[in-house]
């Protein structure tokens, strides 16, 4: 094809080794180098994480090369310890018998020492790989992992004893496009995890050239063709039949209705309050979908019609990471798409009657990203004080950023969005301690409690270059709890389940997730955090199999395991 004259989606330069700020010394100091209760310590190095991600060449010639990778953090082995998986990337010029990237695994052994079982685990794999979900797809108590790949896409079957086998072309589920995001959800609310993928677009080495004269130029700099000008692709939707095989339902659930576009996050959340999971795309240059559940096994795309297809000026934007969350009202789920530079991020409030305002700039989250480019992306009350703030993973698609005087260039600091508790934003990176100053091209970003010490550490994984592991070092600013829903009319690790707590004279709630923020995946649970608030007023879970039972909270600073049908059943 010819490459179109577009703006592309991505923007590289050649990557040097990332600076380390971070000094044994830090550690000491962090309580005091920080701001309070969001002080980060880089502690990649100290905890054996060696994983460096590979995503094509370095000058990065064309758009499979720039997407890079997710991580998904869960407890592998059921020990309550959270582990770390990382999607690793691929190259063209791999030399005959060269043994390729590989995604690697890292299990948690507690006081800050993650170590490589990849082949113990029997996760080695030789997959261009991209993103990354967690569920329970057989309700046997073990969590098992899906990979999206450039190519057949894999379902790692969880053999409950810290070890992984690929179910491959039987499971139904090897979607075999060029898969970027994942997430699962119990749609028909039958009780087992199905599954959506994203897919980015259709991509042939042969029928493209590569970056150099005559291909794509971005702000006097010649860069990789795309995403425009190469076709867009379908998501796919798997239902979940148990015994490890699903079978695609896409066209039956009307997922294959929509427009085909590039997409690259996804998150699930229920944004008309039915009681029925639907789903938000966060797409590259092409409209945003949100699918909404009809309770009937199908699907109707509403993006337009309920204002998160587009920005408000009206411009289909360049979407990566996406999440949603409780924040201004325990009762909506709102918005929020990280977005390409010369543009900001976007917020979408829920306005409850089945529509959206974008209120971005209001909240203070425009104008601090505008130059930046945002990949993962999650809410999380990353400081305990019952608000939730905001991490964004930062880094631009093309080496050549570092060229454009306009341009932040390549490798870009991530940034903390600290939320005031008026519902506004500040950008407290400067503050954030010594962590939040590494400067890498980030990708995939995933958040939760590595050292069960109750606030939440984050992992990053990093395009050509070491990952990322952020531990929360600064002292909290108020208690917590957990929750770890465990489901038994619903699927077994309550994805979808919504958890409601009221204390301190606040009510929150949070939506247990599988995959979100871009490619990646959180922990599985619902945490709170608490302010000065010593004791918990009142817990509920609305269940993801429909009804909800509150539940005695007991102490807080604990995690806290909740069973289908043992609380007190709400009429």
């Amino acid at each position: 094809m010819s490459p179109p004259a577009l703006r592309s989606h991505r923007l590289l330069a050649v990557p040097s080794p990332a600076p380390r700020l971070v000094l044994a010394l830090a550690a000491v100091l962090a309580g005091c180098t920080g701001e309070r209760g969001l002080t980060f310590v880089d502690r990649t190095a100290a905890c054996g994480v060696t994983f460096e991600h590979v995503c094509g060449g370095l000058e990065k010639d064309y758009i499979l090369e720039v997407n890079g990778g997710g991580v998904a953090l869960f407890d592998v082995d059921g020990d309550s310890d959270l582990d770390v998986f990382f999607v690793n990337g691929s190259r063209f010029d791999l030399k005959p018998g060269e043994a390729p990237p590989s995604d690697a695994l890292y299990r948690n052994d507690g006081a800050w020492r993650l170590t490589d079982v990849t082949d113990a685990a029997g996760l080695r794999e030789s997959a261009w790989g991209c993103g990354c979900a967690v569920a329970d797809v057989e309700n046997d108590g073990d969590l098992d992992l899906y990979v999206t790949n450039f190519g057949p896409d894999e379902l790692w079957v969880n053999d409950g004893m810290g070890s992984f086998a690929a179910a491959g072309a039987s499971s139904g589920a090897n979607d075999p496009g060029w898969g970027s995001s994942a997430t699962f959800l119990d749609y028909d609310r039958d009780g087992l995890a199905d599954l959506f993928v994203v897919n980015y677009l259709h991509f042939d080495r042969s029928r493209v050239a590569p970056r150099g004269p005559g291909s794509c130029n971005y702000k006097g700099q010649q860069i990789l063709c795309g995403p425009v000008g190469f076709p867009p692709a379908h998501c796919t939707l798997y239902r979940n039949l148990g015994q490890v095989k699903f079978e695609d339902a896409s066209e039956e659930a009307g997922i294959r209705k929509a427009a085909p576009g590039y997409g690259l996050g996804v998150v699930a959340c229920d944004y008309d309050r039915d009681g029925w999971e639907d789903l938000y795309v966060a797409a590259d240059t092409s409209e945003n979908l949100l699918y909404h559940n009809l309770r009937n096994g199908t699907f109707e795309e509403v993006g337009m019609r309920a204002g998160v297809a587009r920005s408000d000026h009206g411009v289909a934007q360049a979407g990566m990471g996406t999440d949603a969350a409780y924040l201004r009202d325990p009762r909506l789920e709102d918005i929020f798409v990280v977005n390409y530079e010369d543009d900001s991020n976007t917020y979408y409030r829920n306005d409850g009657d089945g529509f959206f305002t974008e209120i971005t700039t209001q909240l203070g989250l425009a104008a601090p990203c505008f130059k930046h480019l945002g990949w993962g992306a999650f809410f999380a009350d990353l400081d305990l004080d019952q608000d939730l703030d905001i991490f964004i993973a930062q880094g631009h698609v093309v080496p050549q950023a570092d060229q454009i005087p306009s341009s932040p260039g390549y490798r870009q600091l991530n940034k903390v969005f600290r939320n005031d508790g008026s519902g506004r934003f500040e950008d407290a990176s400067a503050r954030c301690g010594p962590g939040l100053q590494v400067k890498k091209s980030s990708r995939g970003a995933a958040c939760g409690d590595l050292d069960s010490d109750g606030d939440l550490d984050i992992v990053v994984n990093d395009i050509d270059d070491r990952a990322t592991v952020l531990e929360a070092a600064g002292k909290p600013l108020g208690h917590w709890l957990a929750v770890r829903c465990v489901g038994v009319k619903s699927n077994r690790a309550a994805i979808g389940a919504v958890v409601r707590l009221r204390a301190g004279g606040r009510e929150q709630a949070r939506r247990i997730k599988s995959g979100s923020s871009y490619a990646s995946h959180c922990e599985i649970l619902a945490r709170f955090g608490l302010g000065a608030a010593q004791k918990v007023d009142e817990l509920k879970v609305e269940w993801p199999s429909g009804g909800a039972e509150v539940f005695a909270a007991g102490a807080v600073d604990r995690v806290l395991t909740v069973t289908e049908g043992s609380g007190t059943r709400i009429p």
